[in-house]
């Protein structure tokens, strides 16, 4: 029976220390999908400034195109 318990004692004091490896490893995986969110989030806000000012850029082309027609069309007549 003593024997039985010093198993036992010795697989529960084994599973606790892998319980405590597995939440270090939980701990450094969540740091590091931290790190990738943030990378991620830096990359989008830069992607998303460029399409802001591209859509600007467009918007002017547009109202100058409109500009240039108005001007031509009052001129040439």
């Amino acid at each position: 029976m003593e024997m039985e318990m010093f198993d036992t004692g010795a697989r529960i004091a084994v599973l606790e220390n892998e319980v405590r490896n597995i939440a270090t490893d939980v701990k450094e995986m969540m740091v590091d999908q931290k790190e990738q969110h943030q990378a991620l989030m830096s990359k989008f806000n830069s992607i998303e400034r460029r399409i802001t000012d591209l859509e600007k850029w467009r918007w002017t082309v547009v109202g100058g195109a409109a500009v240039i027609g108005y001007l031509a069309s009052t001129f040439l007549k």
